[in-house]
């Protein structure tokens, strides 16, 4: 089976904890490792043998957040409280919020969460799935609903965030860098290797220049459809041969081969 390198890595100048982020997890392998008990009691909780669960679950992957952090809101009022564990509240201060957490909209009880993080590929075309952690049980899972989304990580380099509304009767939302708070998918059945690499200016400026694509579009109806769809973008992002470019760069900045916990393989 051949292999898909996908590199990865975080934009340092804006998540400045950005270093530590810990790679992808498995989610097969960690529901096994959680939910399957050992003993009598595998013969009755035997899904891990299930081709259709393996089939739907391969090159998922779970993402646990950088920091411990957490936001909270008052929709009457619009006001907002946020900050971290005591002894580290002091680094959650206003230039962080701001720089991180967008409150899109009270009315539509609509957030998001920024920490820069991309997956690109030399693969041609790619699709990758941002999608709610399903599978895990804490506290982002039960108080929020996470909006999905997907887009072709071989045609466009682009940041996550964790985009949410809050579930009925919660305001409420925690993260932690022990807990898995959303989902990536690659739709391909061929082996995975992540690659992780850095930031460097140059590539903050291509990146910068192509998300400035996207503000202070056309007013018309017909403009408005077309520059909302993603082809429009993977369009301009061809045009300007921003993946050679990138992956120059980011070829050049490679970090060291890694384990599933972030150590360094020696």
């Amino acid at each position: 089976m051949s292999e898909i390198i996908i590199y990865w890595g975080v934009d340092t100048s804006y998540t400045t904890e950005g270093l530590r982020v810990e790679p992808p997890v498995p989610i097969l392998n960690k529901l096994f490792r959680d939910r399957i008990p050992s003993g009598p009691i595998a013969a009755e909780v035997n899904y891990n043998k299930c081709p259709a669960l393996h089939d739907e679950l391969l090159n998922v992957y779970g993402m646990k957040s950088i920091y411990d952090y957490f936001f909270e809101i008052d929709t009457n009022s619009k006001q907002m409280n946020w900050g971290g564990p005591q002894e580290i509240a002091l680094s959650y201060d206003e230039e962080f919020f701001n720089t991180h957490l967008n409150a899109r909209s009270f009315e539509g009880n609509l957030f998001s969460f920024s920490e820069t993080l991309v997956f690109f590929t030399e693969t041609p075309s790619l699709i990758m799935s941002q999608l709610p952690a399903f599978l895990e049980d804490n506290n982002i899972v039960k108080n929020t609903i996470c909006i999905p989304g997907q887009f072709d990580i071989g045609k466009y380099f682009r940041f996550l965030d964790y985009a949410w509304h809050f579930r009925k009767g919660y305001n409420r939302i925690e993260f932690s860098r022990e807990e898995i708070y959303y989902y990536i998918k690659f739709h391909t059945k061929e082996k995975i290797k992540f690659q992780r690499f850095m930031f460097t200016p140059e590539l903050v400026f291509l990146n910068e220049t192509m998300k400035n694509a996207k503000f202070r579009k056309k007013s018309d109806i017909l403009s408005k459809l077309k520059s909302n769809a993603l082809e429009y973008y993977y369009n301009i992002f061809d045009k300007y041969n921003f993946k050679n470019k990138m992956l120059k760069i980011i070829k050049e900045n490679l970090c060291k081969e890694e384990d599933l916990q972030g150590n360094v393989v020696k």
